[in-house]
């Protein structure tokens, strides 16, 4: 008896979204200065910080300080209790409630789409929600580029360029 096989007539279709798909962790954040030296710069440096690229055109970054996973607000359940909520931020100091909107505004994320013009090696991320509500619906241009496992990515109007590291 002969074992059934399944055969395939169709190819790979070459997915220019494929060359940045992974998840990422910010190894640095550096400013280039008028000299044209690279220098590391931003709070974020030292952070919990990931960016995610799934090779379909969905994206999702979150850039966070360091010590920002340290910030004690409340739990999952409590979050999402606008009771709780509302509970604790009326139970708050002033200084309290500043210190908050500190921490919470250094928390930086965003949830899109992109395309990849690989000729160019630009991505472009089109946000659809972030937590800068002006953003959401705006696009922006990033250029990239590899070594080994670390990309770069620079904005194409800023001298700045976030490096990093795929995760295995």
């Amino acid at each position: 008896l002969s074992k059934p096989y399944l055969i395939s007539c169709s190819s790979p279709i070459k997915n220019k979204n494929n060359i940045l798909a992974g998840m990422y962790k910010l190894y640095k954040i550096e400013s280039q200065d008028s000299a044209g030296i690279w220098e590391e710069s931003g709070r974020y440096n030292g952070g919990e910080s990931y960016i995610v690229y799934d090779g379909l055109g969905h994206m999702a970054v979150q850039i966070t300080p360091k010590g920002y996973n340290n910030f004690k607000w409340m739990d999952d359940e409590q979050s999402i209790n606008e009771k709780i909520v509302k509970e604790k931020i009326d139970s708050m100091s002033l200084p309290e409630l500043k210190a908050a909107v500190a921490e919470f505004a250094s928390n930086y994320v965003y949830v899109g789409n992109y395309t990849v013009d690989d000729t160019a090696n630009i991505v472009t991320h089109k946000r659809i929600t972030a937590t800068i509500p002006g953003v959401w619906g705006t696009e922006v241009k990033r250029k990239f580029s590899f070594s080994g496992d670390t990309i770069i990515l620079k904005p194409v109007d800023a001298n700045r360029r976030l490096i990093w590291i795929r995760q295995k």
